[in-house]
C-alpha cells in the first residue's frame, strides 16, 4: 500500500489503515503492525491493531540523529498524548476500541511530516 501525502485523500487512505489492522488483528486474535515507510534519516511510524479493539502508534527514535531525535521527541511531547517508551528510544500513543479511524489516521498523517519530514509518498507494509 502506498500513502501520499500530498494527496487530498490521504485521509482516507491512512483510516483504511487503521481499519485493516484493527480487523485483522480482532479477527486473528492477535495484534497486527503495519509499519509506514520514511526517508533515510527519518522516522517511521507503526500502526498496530489489538485483539482488543485498541489502536498504537509507534515512533521510533533509536534511527535519528541526535538533533532530528530531540527535534521529533519535542514535536511529539508537544502534541499531547504521546507516553515515552520504557527504553527511552521512542514514545506510544494508544487510542481506545471504537475510536474513529478517522481520529487515528490525522495524528499518523500529522506525525509523519513532523519536526520537518518530508511530505513524500510513503510505503505501509503490514505484518500480520
Amino acid at each position: 500500500m502506498l500513502l501520499d501525502l500530498g494527496d487530498f485523500d490521504a485521509v482516507g487512505v491512512a483510516s483504511h489503515l487503521v481499519d485493516t489492522v484493527r480487523q485483522q488483528a480482532i479477527e486473528a486474535s492477535r495484534d497486527v503492525a503495519a509499519t509506514v515507510s520514511a526517508p533515510d534519516g527519518w522516522h517511521r511510524v507503526v500502526v498496530t491493531g489489538r485483539q482488543s479493539g485498541h489502536v498504537v502508534l509507534v515512533v521510533r527514535f533509536s534511527e535519528l540523529t541526535s538533533s532530528r531525535w530531540h527535534n521529533v521527541e519535542r514535536a511529539l511531547s508537544d502534541r499531547g498524548g504521546w507516553d515515552p517508551d520504557d527504553d527511552g528510544e521512542g514514545v506510544t500513543r494508544r487510542y481506545p476500541p471504537g475510536t474513529e479511524a478517522a481520529t487515528v489516521a490525522f495524528e499518523l498523517l500529522a506525525i509523519l511530516t513532523v519536526g520537518g519530514a518530508p511530505a513524500d509518498t510513503r510505503t505501509v507494509t503490514i505484518d500480520g
